[in-house]
């Protein structure tokens, strides 16, 4: 994978304010003298850089905001990605030097211009929009957008890949049961171990200590055969911690989230038979269904009931997804396995089919 900055570079003049993504770039290109490139320079460029069109390496350019949950997003759909091709990954930080909304909306970016032509360019969160837009553009490529943009600027990406319980339409937007993530199905779990992810408080949620502890007790206590490990975030308050961390035993093992890396929680999904989850951690709920676990989950006080996180956490258990947590019946072992979640492998596949082939039939 490359790991690409860009050097500081003077804002172009405003113009094609309105220019629309892929479909009316390749309509453009049919005006032009048939090299496609229209940001820099065409007839003379090398083989492999943006004025090449019909150059057949596949690359990706992966615009990055520097947040483990958004990157994860974007790299959990090129892990994937993978599986079906070959592909070259090169980073974009839209922090240190992303494009501004005038160069995205001229489609002119120089600072990219000797990087190999990709095949589409993805990124998540606000803060890759005008990157993602400007790279688009300027390559000519099609723009993958992950998250959900301002209503707006919804029209500007040529996919958008949203969350159904965001609850957006429209004929560019691909919708996901929660957020893509790195987890990957693994069929052979430990069926005496088991994990417990505990939030805190959140926009939707608040927060009761004494009652989350004494259902993690109640569980522990139900499933005596099963060795449990447990992690805390960063929003969890200490109180909780200091609570979790009394009830440590040989059946119960804490790791604060200060302990871990980033390799310790898809290392615990993919070895745990059983999941518990807090309500809260809604990304944490979709990373235990992607690993293949029988996941349950944890009440905790809801701030109102038409929050579209919560009827999306509600929506799984109509789905018999999860299991929400009931004092008689704490045993997940004994609850049907659901088919894994895997978002990530089926956007990809969707992705494979709609650009690839369009790159090489030219």
């Amino acid at each position: 994978m490359h790991v690409f900055q860009t050097a500081e570079t003077p804002r172009p003049p405003y113009r094609d304010a309105f220019l629309s993504p892929f479909c009316k770039n390749k309509r453009k290109q049919a005006q032009q003298d048939g090299s496609g490139s229209f940001c820099l320079a065409k007839a003379k460029s090398p083989p492999n850089v943006i004025g090449n069109p019909m150059e057949k390496l596949k690359y990706v350019w992966q615009i990055c905001d520097g947040k483990r949950g958004h990157e994860n997003q974007s790299t959990g759909l090129l892990n994937a990605l993978k599986k079906h091709l070959p592909i070259e990954i090169i980073r974009i930080d839209a922090v240190s030097s992303g494009a501004s909304w005038i160069q995205a909306f001229a489609g002119a970016y120089p600072a990219v211009k000797d990087l190999p032509r990709p095949a589409f360019v993805v990124g998540a969160g606000s803060r890759t929009h005008s990157t993602l837009l400007a790279c688009s553009r300027c390559a000519q490529v099609p723009s993958v957008l992950i998250m959900s943009p301002p209503r707006g600027l919804t029209h500007l990406f040529d996919l958008c890949v949203i969350p159904e319980h965001d609850q957006r339409t429209g004929a560019n937007i691909l919708r996901t049961k929660g957020a893509m993530n790195l987890i990957t199905p693994n069929t052979e779990k430990d069926g005496k171990r088991g994990l417990i992810l505990v939030g805190g408080p959140s926009k939707h949620h608040d927060w009761a200590s004494d009652e989350l502890i004494a259902q993690i007790s109640h569980i522990i206590g139900a499933n005596s055969e099963i060795n449990w490990s447990a992690t805390t975030s960063r929003r969890t308050p200490d109180e909780t911690s200091a609570k979790l961390e009394a009830i440590n035993s040989d059946q119960f093992s804490l790791t604060p989230v200060e302990a871990t890396d980033a390799t310790w929680l898809p290392t615990q999904l993919s070895q745990s038979a059983y999941v518990w989850v807090t309500e809260d951690s809604v990304s944490m709920v979709y990373e235990a269904l992607s690993s293949g676990a029988i996941v349950g989950v944890l009440p905790v006080p809801r701030k109102s009931t038409d929050s579209r996180v919560i009827k999306g956490i509600d929506q799984l258990a109509a789905e018999n997804r999860v299991n929400l947590y009931n004092p008689n019946h704490a045993d997940l072992n004994t609850n049907a396995k659901p088919a894994p979640l895997n978002e990530a492998s089926r956007i990809a596949g969707i992705l494979h089919k709609r650009y690839f082939s369009e790159i090489a039939s030219g």
